[in-house]
């Protein structure tokens, strides 16, 4: 694919009202949507030309690549992330128009204009020749600015920034340490599959990497659609499966090693390593490893697995997903033992696709030698212009190691109560204004209805934290099988995960990282008895610890929930059906929340009955605190 194949112009797709502007500052309390109503200001900015003014940097992830995705950083510090996909309503969102709508809402957001950005940070992309530090092209630099309507003005400076290292800058500079092991595990990234860091207050240090041909994230892709589950996007659901099997098949091409692990496939017929000089962006050895995979996988006992089985728990693809992830936390662990021993830091950060693996990340939680787990929560390629954007303020000066740490990622765009009574009267919607709307979303959660939730700034990442939600009473099953059988139409075996105020008394281990529904795990005799609806096969539960100073009305909800019921937790699941990108403006949550046939939608102050279109459904009432 040539890097100039289309043109990245185009309009950011239309909000309903104007987004409202947040806080400056990095990972500060997010306002609630009343808030944003009586003060929707830009950041304040200095004049230009002042010694004080602000340093910007603007982050590109995924150009002409999946998931496209911008983040602004001013004086070192995050203030906008968006991605794309949220925008075009394109899940996963690749084409040549890279992150266009994207890039546009950052700079809308901090109310300033492409001039007044000082550098540029793109993430590399495998399908560029020839990658360099800066991007000079001027056929190449007008595409990628073309949609920040630019004119004569121009960023001082576009550099591009490595894949891996700007997964690893999305780990580390976040994480609040001053010293770390950094891991970054994927697919590929210019060549590159698995790597590892050295983070310091000096920055990050590769020390260590294994090529595309050693790649992890891959041989957990082909695995999942040898179980007949999906591509790539599906791999979350290995993860789920792997609880109802038993890790008994013999993958043998794989193993950990002292210094990390090694892969071999050419027993299966794919080439050596020293003969893939054409590179990994190559198609013609991307099938080759396919199909090695699928005799690899055949030969241990495994046949290829009808998709999308219900019962596929029961199945042998189900001890294929047990012995892949045993396998992969095995590695990992090896990986992890190497990046200590190397580095000889106590506190590790992970990013890049692998790092969404919640049930590996609990197992590296408990890594004795770890003292601290940072991994972040838009762990896979949106991360990247995150990274790139941090990396490049850091070199700058702007940004200073150990800086504070992530708390919270709702950097996305929010809606005033003006923008969203202006999406409720273009629907038609049924709406009203209850004075205590937390209450109210409480009483109906506790009557076992199914509710939309949106509020704030949107999340950062693929996990739904609160600020874009399907919430539920988690103290039924039944629920869960709902909202996977009828809302999501997926398999009923996939776990839901819980939003907590105190994982204290619901996990063994309460003060594990637990602020982004990340890390899994084990989940007390209590969690098992009174919420099971969050409480998976395998025993263990991924649970986020809401943070009132960042989600002031999602946590009065939990506190209304812990009056109506005895217990301060929800069944929280991403806002969005099959196929489709979480939900972004009020339209987007209204149209979905329809078509999904949830039984009401909670938008900033307002309460949106359920529509007439809508299926309605016999509704579980679980009983209430006292009765």
């Amino acid at each position: 694919m040539s890097p100039r194949c289309g043109r990245l112009c185009r309009a950011p797709r239309a909000h309903t009202g104007s987004p409202a502007a947040g806080s400056a500052a990095a990972w500060t309390p997010s306002r609630s949507p009343t808030s944003m109503a009586r003060s929707a200001t830009h950041c304040p900015q200095p004049p230009c030309g002042r010694a004080d003014r602000v340093g910007y940097v603007l982050g590109l992830g995924g150009p002409y690549h999946h998931d496209a995705s911008a983040c602004l950083v001013a004086d070192g510090q995050p203030v906008a992330f968006a991605e794309e996909e949220r925008f075009s309503r394109i899940k996963h969102h690749r084409d040549s128009r890279s992150a266009a709508s994207s890039a546009a809402w950052c700079l809308a957001q901090a109310g300033i204009r492409c001039g007044d950005i000082d550098e540029i940070a793109v993430a590399w992309n495998p399908y560029w020749p020839n990658p360099a530090d800066e991007i000079t092209d001027p056929d190449l630099i007008a595409e990628l600015l073309g949609p920040l309507g630019t004119g004569p003005e121009r960023p001082r400076r576009l550099t591009i920034v490595g894949h891996h290292l700007a997964h690893a800058a999305s780990a580390f500079y976040p994480a609040g340490v001053a010293d770390a092991a950094v891991i970054v595990v994927d697919g590929s990234g210019d060549g590159v599959s698995t790597s590892i860091h050295h983070g310091t207050r000096a920055g990050l240090r590769c020390l260590r990497t294994f090529p595309f041909t050693q790649s992890l994230g891959w041989f957990y892709q082909f695995a999942t659609e040898h179980a007949g589950l999906g591509d790539w996007t599906h791999a979350g659901k290995l993860m789920g499966l792997a609880a109802y099997g038993k890790p008994t098949i013999d993958l043998n091409f794989l193993h950990p090693t002292r210094d990390g692990y090694h892969l071999d496939l050419t027993p299966y017929g794919l080439a050596p390593e020293a003969d893939h000089t054409a590179g990994y962006t190559d198609l013609t050895y991307y099938r080759a490893l396919r199909h090695a995979y699928r005799k690899a996988f055949t030969d241990a006992g495994i046949p290829r697995q009808a998709p999308r089985s219900d019962d596929a728990h029961q199945s042998l693809a189900a001890d294929l997903a047990a012995s892949a992830q045993f396998l992969l936390q095995r590695c990992l662990i090896s990986v992890v033992s190497t990046a200590l021993e190397e580095t000889g830091a106590t506190a590790l950060c992970l990013a890049g696709g692998v790092g969404l693996n919640c049930t590996t990340n609990g197992i590296l939680a408990r890594t004795p030698d770890t003292d601290t787990l940072f991994v972040q929560p838009a762990a896979g390629d949106a991360g990247c212009a995150l990274g790139a954007a941090l990396e490049v303020a850091h070199r700058r000066g702007d940004h200073t190691v150990p800086g504070p740490r992530q708390a919270h990622a709702f950097l996305g765009p929010a809606y005033d109560n003006h923008a969203i009574e202006t999406a409720l009267h273009d629907a038609g919607a049924n709406f009203t204004t209850p004075p205590d709307i937390a209450a109210t979303a409480a009483r109906l959660i506790a009557e076992g209805k199914v509710i939309g939730w949106h509020q704030g700034r949107a999340e950062a990442g693929p996990r739904a934290l609160g600020a874009r939600s399907i919430l539920a009473d988690p103290r039924t099953t039944r629920l869960r099988d709902r909202i996977n059988r009828d809302i999501k139409h997926r398999e009923l075996w996939r776990p839901l995960a819980p939003s907590m105020l105190d994982p204290t008394g619901w996990t063994t281990t309460p003060d594990g990282p637990a602020e982004f529904m990340i890390v899994a795990h084990e989940a007390t005799p209590r969690a098992r008895q009174q919420i099971p609806g969050v409480v998976h096969a395998d025993g263990t539960l991924r649970p986020q610890h809401v943070d009132p100073a960042h989600q002031p009305e999602y946590a009065r909800l939990l506190h209304a929930l812990e009056a109506e019921t005895g217990i301060g937790v929800v069944l929280n699941t991403s806002y969005n059906g099959p196929g489709e990108p979480i939900v972004d403006t009020p339209a987007d949550a209204l149209a979905s929340g329809a078509r999904l046939g949830l039984d009401a939608l909670v938008i900033g102050d307002y309460l949106v009955t359920t529509p007439p279109s809508a299926p309605t459904h016999q509704q579980h009432r679980p009983p209430r605190k006292g009765s």
